[in-house]
């Protein structure tokens, strides 16, 4: 291999993780994964990364849900990665760097400016006593759930779903009506 190559989580819930790209390389949740991203957007087998012989590398979407970008473009196929290229897979961004520029630059972690941290709070959105029925239900070391389901748990889109069918039936009683007046 001409240089060592390597990625590095630069934005997301694992920034900072490092990792050495001697071999083809897995991206996702999965624990059997080589890098197991604690992103709840990543999907199990999200991406895979093959490096080449000259220091670049490619980069393939395995079919996961949201998608892989490269450097702001979507995947549509496999894709050429050189130094300084990043991957958006779901909210983390890594960056593909060579081992020369770790030497030289460090880590290339975006830090959040203090003005804009703040601690973690609980969201106002959620159903306090679904929350609470949630909390019960689980065990601290379980997790968070499925994501298709969790977004059932913001009651205003609960609201929206039960008043979907109602609003479809007046829909349609408003087209019958201009149907009719028109005839």
């Amino acid at each position: 291999m001409a240089g060592e190559i390597n990625l590095e989580v630069i934005e997301g819930p694992d920034a900072g993780k490092q990792l050495i790209v001697d071999r083809p390389i897995v991206i996702g949740r999965d624990p059997n994964a080589d890098l197991v991203l604690a992103d709840g957007e990543v999907s199990g087998q999200h991406a895979r990364i093959t490096p080449s012989p000259d220091g670049s590398a490619t980069v393939e979407d395995l079919e996961s849900t949201n998608g892989t970008f490269v450097n702001h473009n979507e995947l549509m196929g496999p894709a050429h990665l050189e130094a300084g290229d990043e991957l958006l897979v779901g909210v983390s961004v890594i960056q593909f760097r060579t081992a020369d520029d770790f030497r030289a630059r460090g880590s290339g972690v975006i830090q959040l400016p203090p003005g804009l941290a703040m601690a973690e709070r609980t969201p106002t959105y959620v159903n306090p006593e679904v929350a609470k029925v949630e909390q019960t239900a689980q065990p601290a070391s379980a997790s968070a759930g499925h994501p298709t389901v969790d977004r059932y748990l913001d009651v205003r889109v609960r609201r929206r779903a039960q008043l979907a069918p109602l609003a479809f039936l007046v829909l349609i009683c408003i087209a019958l009506v201009l149907y009719f007046s028109l005839k």
